[in-house]
């Protein structure tokens, strides 16, 4: 039985794959298996194993037969109009939130996610595990807000959006070329996660819908949408 990779060897995999389709070295229909990424990224077959179906989950990659996967084809196009549709659901998300308020069990959830994310980023430096760790809290604020809207239709609708690659709040995808860029494009986008909270308890529907709208720019931007 093979033994779990460490977290920061999975986050690692997992960010290199990223990048590879995201410059087109790995192009949309190449089936991919555990060991020529292994060889091609110089780790384990055991790191990469944990991160293809987290790839999946991202919409990057499609499952073939058993245990396989292929680089699932998509355009910059399709991932900016799908990654607005998204933004101006979660934003009708947000303003019926703060038209109903803000449930206190909610409002404290949200403030977990700030603070988790103010910790990921005090050090002001940013490693793979950090990414994925700041992309697991994002995606759990980002569903927070969704759900409270009390719209299973609204959920229903940005799933489908988070089908298409690079539009999941989870998806952390930057290149290493970026350097300090990556930790500036984070904190931009926390400082908005603190102003959307400030807005939901304030009950200012208009002000979290545009807030909630120009947040999505901040991931076209990190992703080069």
């Amino acid at each position: 039985m093979s033994q779990d990779a460490p977290p920061k060897q999975h986050s690692a995999a997992a960010l290199k794959i990223r990048e590879l389709i995201l410059q087109g070295q790995l192009p949309p229909g190449m089936r991919v298996t555990e060991a020529a990424l292994a060889e091609m990224l110089g780790l384990s077959r055991t790191p990469v194993r944990q991160a293809l179906p987290s790839l999946a989950k991202d919409g990057l990659l499609t499952p073939v037969g058993k245990r396989g996967y292929a680089v699932r084809g998509f355009t910059s196009e399709e991932s900016r109009a799908a990654l607005e549709v998204r933004s101006a659901l979660e934003g009708l998300a947000a303003k019926t939130v703060a038209e109903r308020g803000l449930a206190p069990g909610v409002l404290a959830q949200l403030r977990d996610c700030l603070a988790r994310g103010d910790a990921l980023l005090a050090a002001r430096r940013v490693l793979p595990d950090t990414q994925c760790a700041y992309g697991e809290m994002n995606d759990s604020f980002h569903r927070l807000i969704l759900e409270a809207a009390g719209h299973p239709l609204l959920v229903e609708l940005v799933a489908r959006c988070e089908m298409v690659p690079f539009v999941s709040p989870a998806a952390m995808v930057f290149s290493e070329a970026q350097g300090d860029l990556i930790f500036d494009d984070l904190l931009y986008a926390h400082r908005q996660h603190h102003y959307i909270v400030e807005a939901l308890q304030r009950g200012e529907a208009a002000r979290v819908e545009m807030l909630m709208r120009e947040h999505a720019a901040t991931q076209r931007h990190s992703m080069n949408l």
